[in-house]
């Protein structure tokens, strides 16, 4: 096995062996997770109960510190202690009895809380601190009670410089020689008095007493920083703590980072305080998580160890039993086929091309015998349905031959035209014609099939453009049964069809015959059934009986000689509406109720265009100007392919004509009112100017010319000339010193009153008023 590895570099046995160590491998990596996923889930319980003993911390300290907040409002509100801030130097022998009673006051409120080391009153006004025992000045608490030995007064003095003080501050108190380490609250007092002088308390608060109260893990130093990176209330050991701990470091409310302590990694912990901002830190060596673990690393590790020996050894023995089967077979195919495995693929490529170029054979050879089958069997059923039958027993050998069985032996004959191509229009060309054609009627041979259901069988060719299939129906079914049939492939031939391929299709079907020799007559009459598409348009469903040709016994046509005179008369005057109630009478007349043949049909189309053609020719020369091209262009009527969609294009036609002949109309109207304007203008001072007047200028009845003036403009012929007269008169009220007699003799008005009444009715005053408003 191992010499044909060596020799075979391709071989499949190299697959499995690499498939066999991955999965070996699976384990072995589960077994990282697992231990990855243990390790993380036992720091995290252990951070988790650091976190925990951190919240009791900051609970505890922080309740505390919102004790500092509520006592300090308990010392502004005490008597004594806010009635010695307006007490200016020197003192009194009384004002020593007050400082006693204050030092009383501040002894009660400190034993009260014994996490408080000492509390000091500083007045500002009269620079006197009192405490709970001795009452100073501001340099005896700066000798008490200052950040670092070496702070200067003004630096210590800035510290309650401020308005308002309020504030932690780390400090060391000396006192008898000794120094501790303590956090001072200072804060000023407010005084119920406005306008009394500041007074600040600052609560002494030592270290140890501070966190004294709080838990503590066993393993774990805690201490607290500040904002100014100031460690608060830290260990004596400072080796427990990290080096170059910054407040910035520590980001967000809470958190865990590691740092490096004794050369060793830590974990630090915090959580900030929400009163003081402070960060109250744990920090908890690394190492003590990781020996919980060692156990556990060490049991991964041995596991690891069993899954490489015994995985191995599998390995191997399954390799050499499942590839056996293999090399069986290559000796097979190199005795008896010739075919020998030179190592240039895996075993498993060397099979498959083997059997895939004997199917490839195979199938070549059938699809040769199916193309020519095909062919033959298009040519079988084209002779089938023109008549060209050969005799019974032959024809039945025939088809046989060609896997054409048929259920029954009732038939009818279905023809499939295409009318519109829909997405398949991007293949219009000439060259692609054919092919787009040939397209369209596979798709259409797979929809029946697939449509037919089992309940009749479809054999399809093509047959002069068009898609001819013979449809055999099952035995022991009732004529009505067979057309709900038909009517229901083709209903979803078409819906199909137009809803995923957008193609219009017109399908006819003849009657259905009775024994194989029927089918000819079922193609002749569906036929027939197809050309009857001129009269019902395209996109039908037509079955040879609607058509009724076979029963007519006599034909109808209807376009009588007065009706054409009367479409050309209303046509010429513009009246579309008119115009398309009487072409819908023609053809309601020629295809409602009663068959018309298709040459009849075809004759009615000729004489309409005839009569369009004419009629427009007519209104071209009489017109004084020119149809435009399109208009007269009737090659597009000559096209339609069905009365349908000519009566449409018809429409369309009278509509652009009409409206072409109102606009003629309307252009000569619009002539005829500027020439009456201008006449108004010209005799517009004649007193004897009215309505008649220019009728009979321009030859028309006074009521006529008046109705036209006032369709056109929107006023009428008198209101026009009064507006005309006024607009004169108003410009001769306000630029010349007249009368009003003589501006009415100016304007045309014999009579003053009626210029007076009229002037009042459309400007609302008279024309007097409106002068001397004028001037």
């Amino acid at each position: 096995m191992f010499k044909q590895l060596r020799k075979y570099n391709r071989s499949v046995i190299v697959t499995w062996l690499v498939s066999y160590i991955i999965v070996l491998t699976v384990p072995i990596l589960i077994s990282f997770v697992m231990y990855s996923i243990s390790f993380n889930q036992v720091k995290a319980e252990t951070n988790r109960a650091n976190d925990l003993l951190l919240e009791q911390m900051e609970m505890s300290i922080d309740s505390k510190l919102k004790g500092l907040d509520q006592l300090s409002l308990e010392i502004a509100l005490n008597r004594n202690i806010s009635s010695f801030s307006s007490i200016d130097l020197p003192l009194s022998d009384a004002h020593y009895y007050d400082l006693f009673q204050i030092s009383e006051s501040l002894r009660t409120y400190k034993n009260a809380n014994d996490y408080i080391d000492q509390i000091y009153v500083w007045y500002t006004n009269s620079d006197t601190v009192i405490s709970t025992y001795d009452h100073m000045n501001r340099e005896g608490l700066f000798q008490k009670l200052r950040p670092q030995q070496n702070t200067t007064f003004e630096q210590w003095n800035g510290l309650f410089e401020q308005k308002y003080v309020n504030a932690y501050t780390p400090m060391k108190y000396w006192d008898d020689g000794t120094v501790a380490p303590v956090v001072v609250f200072a804060r000023s007092l407010v005084f119920n008095m406005p306008g009394q002088p500041p007074a600040v308390v600052l609560f002494v608060m030592k270290d140890a007493k501070l966190i004294e109260s709080a838990p503590r893990h066993p393993d774990a130093s805690m201490f607290i920083l500040d904002a100014e990176s100031r460690y608060i209330a830290a260990p004596d050991n400072s080796g427990t703590l990290p080096q170059r701990l910054g407040y910035e470091e520590l980001q967000g409310q809470r958190g865990m980072v590691y740092k490096e302590v004794q050369e060793h990694q830590a974990a630090v912990s915090y959580i900030t305080s929400k009163i003081t901002g402070w960060k109250y830190v744990s920090v908890v060596p690394a190492t003590l998580f990781n020996e919980k673990m060692e156990y556990m690393r060490k049991l991964t590790w041995i596991s690891i160890g069993l899954c490489f020996l015994v995985g191995g050894v599998i390995c191997v023995l399954f390799l050499r039993k499942n590839y056996m089967p293999i090399q069986v077979m290559l000796q097979s195919l190199s005795h008896k086929f010739g075919l020998r495995f030179d190592g240039g693929s895996s075993e498993y490529s060397f099979l498959q091309g083997a059997i895939h170029d004997y199917f490839t054979e195979k199938e070549d050879m059938r699809a040769r015998l199916d193309k020519h089958r095909n062919t033959i069997r298009a040519h079988l059923l084209r002779r089938l349905l023109k008549g060209a039958l050969e005799k019974d027993a032959l024809l039945h050998e025939s088809l046989a031959a060609h896997h054409i069985r048929f259920l029954s032996e009732r038939f009818v004959v279905m023809l499939v035209s295409v009318d519109e191509y829909g997405k398949f229009e991007q293949y219009g060309s000439e060259d692609l014609s054919d092919k787009k054609q040939q397209m369209l009627h596979f798709i259409l041979t797979n929809v029946l099939e697939d449509t037919s259901a089992g309940e009749v069988a479809v054999y399809a060719t093509d047959m002069n453009d068009v898609l001819a299939s013979v449809v055999n129906f099952q035995n022991g079914i009732s004529e009505e049964q067979e057309q709900r049939i038909l009517q229901r492939i083709t209903a979803q031939i078409r819906e199909f069809m137009d809803e995923q391929m957008q193609v219009k299709l017109t399908i006819a079907v003849g009657e259905v015959h009775s024994q194989i020799y029927g089918i000819t007559q079922s193609y002749q009459e569906a036929l027939d059934a197809l050309e009857y598409r001129i009269v019902l348009g395209s996109g039908q469903f037509i079955r040879y009986v609607d058509t009724h040709l076979k029963q007519a016994s006599e034909h109808h046509y209807y376009y009588p000689l007065s009706v054409e005179q009367q479409l050309i008369y209303v046509v010429k005057s513009g009246n579309y509406p008119k115009a398309e109630a009487l072409l819908e009478d023609i053809f309601r007349e020629n295809f409602s109720g009663r068959p018309v043949s298709v040459p009849l049909a075809k004759c009615l189309m000729y004489n309409l265009a005839s009569t369009m053609l004419n009629t427009l020719d007519e209104v071209s020369v009489t017109s004084k100007r020119t149809l435009e091209l399109h208009l007269l262009d009737m090659e597009q009527l000559l096209a339609c392919e069905h009365v349908l969609q000519m009566k449409e294009q018809m429409k369309d036609k009278l509509n652009q004509v009409c409206e072409w002949i109102q606009t003629e109309k309307r252009d000569h109207h619009r002539y005829l009112i500027e020439d009456v304007r201008c006449y108004i203008e010209d005799q517009l001072h004649d007193p004897n100017l009215n309505i008649s007047m220019i009728g009979d200028a321009f030859r028309m009845t006074p009521s006529y010319i008046s109705r036209l003036y006032k369709d056109h403009t929107g006023e009428t012929l008198l209101d026009t000339i009064n507006r005309s007269r006024l607009a004169e008169a108003k410009d001769l009220l306000q630029k010349h010193k007249l009368t009003v007699i003589e501006v009415a003799g100016r304007v045309g008005y014999a009579d003053v009153s009626t210029f007076v009444r009229t002037f009042k009715k459309f400007e609302g005053i008279t024309p007097g008023a409106y002068q001397k408003a004028a001037n």
